[in-house]
């Protein structure tokens, strides 16, 4: 065994390069690794028409060279089943402070494309070192916390031997499952193992945590880049660090922020949007031709969201093609109303204290438009194969005919064409024609990482594996500076949750945050139970500047949406898309829940400047021993905003809630106010409480 020792850490890896030893130095709680991963690393390489070469460590051959705290394995070539490849692999390790710090690089002397590279693997893993199994933290847009991972994976049926039990991310974005972040962490909130990426270029990513076949409960962890190395190129692996030490996430998590704070990108948002209350998404026009709101209905539309506590409206298919329909050219809807009438009513809701968005699309390119006919499709991300990224989007709501024969196809655009960059430059001066206060480009500020094989597109690097997020960063950048030309109060919102993209927008629509059954945190919190929890945390504690809103697409809140929304500091939002739900929200069909939700908006306006102007720090600053309590914590200065929710179907003692170094001046449910902190909170009740920092100096 070779063997990186520090006070931190002491690593061991075998002679294939794959990690057989890693333990805590400071906790000693033994070696972790319960067997090494089968790879040390993985890569697929094209030759001639043969595009999947699988090269696997353990059949290579390495030579070895130990330094002062690091470690070099060299592979001259790569072997796979059914051909050899001159490619060198160069892979190292390094032991730095607390950081096993993983590098790698691949020099390529042979006709060949390399496609997938895997590295570091780590794994397989039992147990941190205490009786309760590791929980997988996972950026799957705001977050995701599976406990008792190994027993999870195992639980997931296989479709082939071969093909182990996993979960899978793709990075930068996705669409369902999306990675948000570059960093995984195992934890039993007594030892984490945190495993984060540093690639400043953004590379089309994956990170996998695969079951072992035959080994009940192991996990390993692995990240998988795709770098299309040429023939005659060298290419130098993006660092991927480790690191094992006693305590939670939120170290790890802390560490991912300070170091994305030196690529982020910080711009001033709208003032408005800092306040916004919640966000009101109604669709004007269906894809199959329903008009349900004209533009003489905005300020209708406006008193509805007034009723529930929003402020803001979203309009989608707001445009004479109706939702998801003839992008990314929009027209003005004659039969809606027409220009002047959409700018008039605009005007009559912001007089009325409101705000209005506009829908624009993106990312999509609808086939069957004269755009795409005539010149469009050259800037379209095209496949290995030469043909479109499809998409399709059906929004039937009524009509099997809808539903099963007429889904609408798009084409996807590679934001690296300059044309395609000024066009959506362009379409913030054409929704800003109408008086609105922002536009929301959707869909791009997520979606796949989509390799383009178009070579007349400008790609950074020339790499296909860039094209989307260096495209995109150069198309967020001119739309942020282009609506902030028009005026500083403009906005620019976008969907999905990334921490790549997000940094040039001012508002998230959000994607796939929902409110977790009563009880699953309490559960979750136990450790043993193999489960999935919504855990926005995760992405909050580390970018608690960025805004999100909760993706509802109900024409109500749900009151547990509406706890969830106030513990995790969001902002609010319903939708009105369908027939079906403007009948219901004219008829008042849930009067119970847009109460709640009014009570609820009220509550966190009783603080509202420490709720949408402070930080977001989760537990930071809370001592919690109370049972089914949920509690998070926002803080501005010398005053923090303390967010409870009894999650449990019991009253909550508050004796064992404590925040040391604060006292708490006052508190308010939704229904009551007190003048410190009460002794204890009803079942599924809310509650906010003030704090001062003791001993502060004015």
């Amino acid at each position: 065994m070779y063997q990186l020792k520090n006070e931190f850490l002491t690593a061991g890896f075998d002679d294939q390069a794959r990690l057989v030893f890693l333990e805590n130095n400071q906790r000693g709680t033994g070696n972790i690794v319960d067997s090494p991963a089968k790879d040390g690393f993985q890569m697929v390489f094209c030759k001639g028409e043969d595009w999947e070469n699988a090269v696997f460590g353990h059949e290579q051959v390495f030579t070895v060279r130990e330094e002062e705290n690091r470690l070099t394995f060299f592979c001259g070539q790569c072997l796979s089943e059914r051909a050899a490849a001159q490619v060198g692999v160069t892979l190292t390790v390094e032991l730095d402070g607390a950081h096993l710090n993983f590098g790698a690089s691949l020099q390529n002397e042979d006709d060949v494309l390399v496609t997938d590279f895997t590295y570091p693997v780590i794994g397989t893993i039992k147990s941190l070192g205490s009786e309760t199994p590791p929980a997988l933290l996972f950026p799957c847009h705001c977050g995701e916390r599976y406990s008792n991972v190994g027993e999870y994976l195992s639980r997931i049926p296989r479709s082939r031997e071969a093909h182990p039990q996993s979960l899978s991310l793709s990075y930068p974005g996705g669409h369902g499952r999306g990675g948000s972040m570059q960093w995984i962490a195992l934890t039993d909130d007594r030892q984490t193992l945190a495993f984060s990426g540093r690639d400043t270029l953004f590379y089309t990513s994956e990170f996998r945590v695969e079951g072992t076949a035959g080994d009940r409960g192991a996990v390993t962890m692995m990240l998988t880049k795709l770098p299309f190395v040429k023939a005659g190129e060298t290419w130098e692996a993006p660092p991927v660090l480790v690191s094992l030490y006693a305590g939670d996430w939120h170290q790890a998590a802390r560490e991912y922020r300070e170091w994305a704070e030196t690529w982020r990108n910080v711009h001033p948002k709208p003032e408005w949007i800092k306040d916004m209350r919640g966000y009101f998404l109604v669709i004007n026009k269906q894809q199959f031709g329903t008009e349900m709101w004209r533009y003489d209905e905005l300020p209708k539309l406006y008193e509805l969201a007034q009723a529930h506590g929003f402020d803001t409206l979203g309009l989608f298919g707001w445009y004479d093609s109706g939702h998801d329909n003839q992008y990314p050219d929009l027209k003005v809807s004659d039969s809606l109303g027409g220009a002047e009438c959409l700018k008039e009513n605009i005007r009559k809701v912001q007089a009325s204290g409101g705000h209005v968005t506009l829908y624009q699309q993106g990312h999509l390119i609808d086939v069957t438009t004269d755009f795409y006919k005539n010149g469009g499709s050259r800037y379209e991300s095209v496949s290995r194969w030469g043909m479109p990224y499809f998409e399709s989007y059906n929004k039937s709501h009524k009509s099997q005919f809808l539903a099963n024969y007429t889904n609408k196809t798009f084409s996807n655009a590679c934001p690296s064409c300059p044309e395609w960059q000024e066009l959506m430059e362009e379409k913030a001066k054409f929704v800003a024609e109408f008086g609105a206060d922002g536009v929301l480009y959707d869909q791009i500020g997520g979606m796949y990482a989509y390799p383009c094989f178009n070579e007349e597109h400008p790609h950074a690097l020339g790499k296909p594996s860039l094209s989307m997020s260096q495209g995109r960063i150069q198309l967020l950048d001119r739309i942020q500076k282009q609506t902030k030309q028009i005026s500083p109060e403009f906005c620019f919102m976008t969907e999905h949750v990334t921490d790549l993209y997000s940094a040039f927008v001012d508002c998230l629509h959000g994607m796939y945050l929902g409110p977790f059954p009563q009880g699953a945190r309490e559960k979750l919190a136990e450790g043993t139970e193999p489960e999935c929890v919504n855990y926005p945390e995760l992405f909050r504690y580390c970018f608690p500047s960025t805004d999100v809103t909760l993706r509802n697409c109900n024409p109500y809140v749900p009151p547990r949406a509406a706890n969830y929304t106030f513990l995790f500091g969001l902002k609010m939002e319903m939708e009105v898309r369908y027939q079906d739900d403007k009948d219901d929200i004219l008829a008042d069909r849930w009067p119970e829940y847009r109460e709640y939700v009014k009570k609820v908006d009220s509550l966190r306006a009783r603080y509202w400047d420490i709720f949408s102007r402070g930080e977001f720090v989760d537990e930071d600053p809370l001592e919690n021993a109370c049972p089914g309590l949920l509690a998070k914590a926002f803080v501005s200065g010398n005053h923090m905003v303390t967010a409870l929710w009894n999650d449990s179907e019991q009253p909550v003692w508050l004796k064992g809630f404590r925040a040391p170094g604060w006292g708490a001046t006052e508190a308010a449910t939704v229904d009551a106010a007190y003048s410190s902190l009460p002794e204890q909170l009803g079942p599924g009740e809310i509650l906010a409480v003030l704090w001062e920092k003791e001993g502060k100096v004015n």
